[in-house]
C-alpha cells in the first residue's frame, strides 16, 4: 500500500528538484515515489479495470494486444491496451493524475507549454510471459516534428516488479545522435517488408552491445518519466497478478497542433499514410 504523500507534495503540485531534473536531461528519465496516495489510486483502478476488460464499446483499433498483431482474439490477448481512455470517457478528464503530471512537466519544460497529448491503460495478463513491450524509442512511432520533446508519464496502479515486466531502460541513448530505424514488429514474418502499421502498431529497434539495460521498479503510486529518445521497452509477467500502467504523455502545444493538423491523434484508428508521415 502506497504512503501518503510526502511534503514534496502540495495538492496537486509534487515538486521535483534540480538534480531530478538534470538527471531526466542527462539520463533520460526519471523515478518518483509516493506520488498518489492510495485513496487516489483507488479512484483511478475501477476506471482502468473497465477498459483493460473490455468493457468500452466502440474503440475498435483502439482496444488492443501489443504484443500481438490486430484482430488477434480478446481472450488471447497478453499486453493490454486502451488507448485515450477519457477520450472515450470524459469523466476522466482532469483527474488527478493529469494534474499532478502536469505540474511536473511544467517544472521539467520551461522553455515551451507542455500540454497532454495523448494517454493509454497498458496491463500484463497474469502468467503471460511474452507480454512484452520490444525495446523501441517512442519518437519512433510519432511523425517527426520540428520541436519533439515529450515527457511521458507512467503511474504504477500497481506494484511493478522485474518479474511482471517493469519498465527498463538504456540511460543515456537519448544523446544517440541519430534515432534508430524501427520497424513493425513481424510476428514471424521473417522481417517482412511489405508489413505496415496496419498490420502491427508495435514497433521494434535492434539492440547493440553496448546497451545495458536498467529496470525500473516502483511501488503502487509511483511514476517513471522518460522522454522521446531514451531506448526502453519491457519483459514479459511472470507472476500471478496483473501488472497495471497508466501512461500519459506530455509535449509542447505546437507539436500537438502540428500533429492533429495531418490527423495523428495517436488513436490507431487514425487513417494515415505511415510510410509518408514519419519520414
Amino acid at each position: 500500500m502506497t504512503n501518503q504523500t510526502t511534503p514534496r507534495r502540495q495538492g496537486d503540485t509534487y515538486h521535483i528538484t534540480p538534480d531530478e531534473i538534470r538527471q531526466y536531461r542527462e539520463q533520460g528519465y526519471l523515478v518518483l515515489e509516493n506520488v498518489l496516495t492510495e485513496e487516489e489510486v483507488g479512484a483511478l483502478e475501477p476506471w482502468f479495470d473497465h477498459f483493460i476488460h473490455g468493457k468500452e464499446p466502440g474503440m475498435e483499433k483502439d482496444f488492443c494486444d501489443m504484443s500481438q498483431p490486430y484482430g488477434t482474439p480478446v481472450e488471447e490477448f497478453q499486453l493490454v491496451n486502451a488507448m485515450l481512455p477519457s477520450t472515450y470517457r470524459p469523466e476522466l478528464k482532469n483527474n488527478i493524475f493529469f494534474r499532478v503530471a502536469q505540474s511536473i512537466a511544467d517544472q521539467l519544460y520551461p522553455e515551451g507549454v507542455a500540454r497532454m497529448d495523448y494517454e493509454q491503460f497498458l496491463a500484463k495478463k497474469p502468467n503471460k510471459t511474452k507480454a512484452e513491450f520490444a525495446m523501441h524509442q517512442d519518437l519512433g512511432y510519432w511523425p517527426k516534428t520540428p520541436n519533439t520533446w515529450t515527457a511521458t508519464f507512467s503511474l504504477a496502479i500497481n506494484d511493478a516488479t522485474i518479474e511482471n515486466g517493469c519498465l527498463q531502460v538504456i540511460p543515456g541513448t537519448n544523446h544517440e545522435p541519430e534515432l534508430r530505424p524501427h520497424r513493425p514488429k513481424d510476428y514471424g514474418h521473417q522481417h517482412d517488408e511489405n508489413m505496415d502499421r496496419s498490420d502491427s502498431h508495435t514497433l521494434v529497434i535492434e539492440s547493440l552491445p553496448t546497451d545495458k539495460p536498467v529496470f525500473l521498479p516502483v511501488k503502487r503510486g509511483s511514476i517513471t518519466i522518460h522522454d522521446e529518445r531514451i531506448v526502453h521497452g519491457s519483459g514479459g509477467n511472470y507472476t500471478t497478478e496483473w501488472r497495471k500502467t497508466y501512461v500519459m504523455a506530455f509535449r509542447d502545444e505546437q507539436t500537438i497542433a502540428a500533429e492533429r493538423a495531418i490527423g495523428f491523434t495517436h488513436s490507431h484508428n487514425d487513417s494515415l499514410d505511415w510510410k509518408e508521415i514519419i519520414q
